[in-house]
């Protein structure tokens, strides 16, 4: 025979030894009530007086589709970020070939293993011009988001303010936005 909910209602006597759900006499349960409809109204009291204050469906939805617009340049700018370290990336590997070999040359004789080296070198040679297109592309790519998302800053006075207000917390100078 299991001693626990017998030894757990004798410790706590207002929980129900069967469930371990406290039990509340009537009184409780209705003061319970009472609060929670006290705290009801006065949350009505509340809407009605801002009611008047709260903006309309049209602009919340605007507010909304601007969110979304910022949010899709903001990913956007994170995808081109990602393009720009995969561009790094791609143009330190032949470097890095590079050096080794210069660091081992006096190993080997280049004019025994030019069958080697042209082929490794014209290798290194697109893997540099790939990574360096990957860089511009994505440096012009990340231009065009800054463009885009400062017409959204001019667009919306509380991006504006959170802007100047990151700023402000990290230190940057605010820059006032240029026309484009």
């Amino acid at each position: 025979m299991n001693q626990a909910p017998k030894i757990e209602a004798v410790l706590n006597p207002g929980t129900d030894r069967r469930s371990g759900v406290e039990r509340r006499s009537a009184t409780e349960r209705r003061s319970g009530l009472a609060r929670r409809r006290a705290q009801r109204r006065e949350a009505e009291v509340l809407l009605a007086r801002d009611l008047p204050n709260m903006p309309d469906k049209a602009s919340l939805q605007q507010e909304a589709m601007l969110i979304n617009e910022i949010t899709l340049v903001l990913a956007e700018k994170r995808t081109a970020l990602s393009v720009m370290r995969t561009g790094l990336a791609v143009l330190a590997l032949p470097l890095s070939v590079l050096s080794v070999l210069i660091v081992i040359s006096r190993y080997y004789d280049p004019a025994k293993v030019i069958y080697l080296l042209g082929p490794l070198l014209v290798i290194c040679a697109g893997l540099i011009v790939f990574g360096v297109y990957l860089i511009g592309s994505s440096l012009r790519r990340i231009r065009a988001l800054n463009r885009v998302s400062a017409v959204l800053k001019r667009q919306n006075d509380n991006l504006r303010e959170l802007s100047r207000f990151l700023n402000e917390k990290t230190g940057r100078p605010v820059v006032q936005d240029r026309e484009a």
